[in-house]
This record gives structure tokens, sequence and C-alpha cells, in this order.
């Protein structure tokens, strides 16, 4: 009998392996603890890489429609000799006619909860403008440029950026 009349833990049965080293059977509670945790933190970075992914794929998705609506204003200009319907003409949104209205209704769905379409057009050219789910812009011109157009801050929005017919 030990103090406090318990009595001495008894070593749990050793194997051995055959090469002169033994162990013990089963894990201990820290072991097991260990390994939750571990598979709890790789759990966790995929999910949220996951979550980047599905994002990535959206805006994915704007830019190749972005690409689309350029490439119908330039067929609509090989048939009409301008540029002026492109974009509503009451403000600066996409036009809802034919192709222009398919592929602004498709960037609505995919640039996220509070994305905006900005579009100016003249007769010698326009721009288009879109938010992206990971942040800032996506724009793309007559003159064949599509690139990323970065936001100065939170309150700024990507209709605040395109003024002319020209990506900023």
């Amino acid at each position: 009998m030990g103090l406090f009349g318990l009595t001495k833990k008894k070593n749990k049965p050793r194997i051995s392996n055959g090469a002169g080293l033994s162990f013990s059977q089963g894990f201990t509670l820290v072991e097991a603890l260990a390994v939750i945790a571990i598979i709890g933190f790789l759990a966790a970075i995929i999910i949220v890489n996951v979550g980047n992914s599905k994002k990535q794929g959206e805006d994915t998705a704007v830019k190749s429609a972005l690409l689309e609506v350029r490439n119908a204003a330039e067929l609509y200009f090989n048939q009409n000799y301008t540029y002026e319907d492109v974009c509503k003409k009451n403000g600066k949104d996409l036009s809802e006619d034919g192709d222009f209205g398919r592929l602004g209704d498709y960037i609505d769905l995919h640039n996220g909860e509070d994305g905006k379409i900005g579009c100016v057009a003249t007769d010698q050219g326009f721009a288009v403008i879109s938010s992206l789910n990971l942040g800032d812009c996506w724009c793309v011109d007559y003159h064949g440029v599509s690139k990323k157009v970065i936001l100065a801050g939170p309150s700024e929005k990507c209709n605040d950026k395109i003024i002319t017919i020209t990506c900023p």
C-alpha cells in the first residue's frame, strides 16, 4: 500500500518487436488528443482553401463573360459601325439587348452579393467593368484591354472607376 491507501500503478504490458526495442500497447490520452488536434488543423486549412477556390472560380467566370462582352461588342460594331448600344442609354449599365443582356445576367449571377457592372459607350469605343468576389474589379474595353483594376478602399465601387471608354 502506498500513500493514502493507494496502490502503485501497474505498468502496461510491453511488447518486443524482435529488434531489442519494446513498446506499450495502445495510445495515451495526450497522443490521441495530439492526433485529433492535427487532423482538426488540417481540416480547417482545407475548408478555407475550398471556400477561396469557389470564389476564384466565380471570378474566372466573370472574367470570361467580360471577354465575351468584348467579342459581342466587336461583332455589333462590325454590323452597325457604333458601340453606343453596348450600354444602356440612361446610365452606367450593360445593355439588356441580345447577347449583352444574357451576358449581363450571367455576370450578375457570378460577381458576388453586391457586385455591379459598369459600362460606358460612345460611337467610337466602350469599356465595361465588374466587381470580383475576391476584391477589386475586372475591366475590358474596345482596345482589347482586359485587366484588374484595384480599388482604393472599401467605400470605392467599380462603377466609380470607369468614366471613359478605356479601362482605368
